[in-house]
């Protein structure tokens, strides 16, 4: 990659004058030319530069509104009152976008620090409301079954190498298993007892399902060759 010297657009190697300016190209050196390396380098340093403009412009959006609820709250009653809720909300927003930009390529490290962003999260919801508290009876166990339902799917679907569908029925299976999780918290919190109803139909019709996908997996396979040929592929 070259760029003209007088107005700075890029030309081609075998340009021998601008298509701008029409100002003649000097011959190229080694130095003009970019290797693939170099250019995956720029790229990457490219998306650095942005997302970490980005994150800057969002956190800078995020004080903002934090300032401006905590004025306005302050303006109507000389107190922190209902500000609590917006503000908390601004900072869990804020935490996970930052988390999810920084470890988005860290799995293992991203869903204990969003598992732990929510459970604050909540907490501080809890606190800030008034009635009988419900984040640890609720809250927090729904919380940790969710993380680690999903974490134990992911593992078996990178441990085992799984493919589309069969990435459909894992998610499927983990869909169930976290319905019926949440049903039994949920009773048990209002209801005091641990029984199940509409998550067993929610799993049930999961189950069913699964053979189906099984069998469709097996007829692409078999004829695999064929759809290839029909779809030009």
């Amino acid at each position: 990659m070259k760029l003209c010297e007088h107005c700075k657009v890029e030309v081609e190697e075998d340009s021998r004058s601008c298509p701008l300016c029409g100002n003649p190209i000097p011959p190229w050196t080694e130095e003009d030319r970019v290797t693939p390396e170099q250019l995956q380098r720029k790229a990457r340093e490219a998306e650095r530069s942005i997302r970490r403009w980005l994150l800057e412009a969002f956190s800078l959006m995020a004080v903002t509104g934090i300032l401006v609820v905590l004025a306005a709250d302050m303006a109507s009653g000389m107190s922190i009152s209902w500000a609590h809720y917006p503000v908390v909300f601004i900072a869990f927003t804020w935490v996970s976008v930052i988390m999810g930009a920084l470890l988005s390529r860290r799995t293992w490290v991203y869903l204990p620090a969003q598992t732990a962003a929510v459970c604050l999260f909540l907490y501080l919801l809890d606190r800030f409301t008034p009635g009988p508290a419900w984040f640890l009876p609720l809250a927090l166990p729904v919380t940790l079954l969710t993380g680690t339902v999903l974490a134990l799917a992911l593992v078996t679907a990178r441990k085992l190498k799984l493919s589309a569908i069969g990435s459909v029925i894992a998610s499927m299976t983990t869909g169930g298993v976290l319905a019926v999780g949440l049903e039994l918290l949920i009773n048990r919190h209002f209801h005091r007892s641990w029984h199940i109803s509409w998550s067993a139909v929610v799993f049930g019709c999961l189950v069913l399902v699964v053979p189906l996908l099984l069998y469709f997996r097996r007829w692409l396979r078999v004829r695999r060759n064929e759809i290839r040929k029909l779809l030009h592929i």
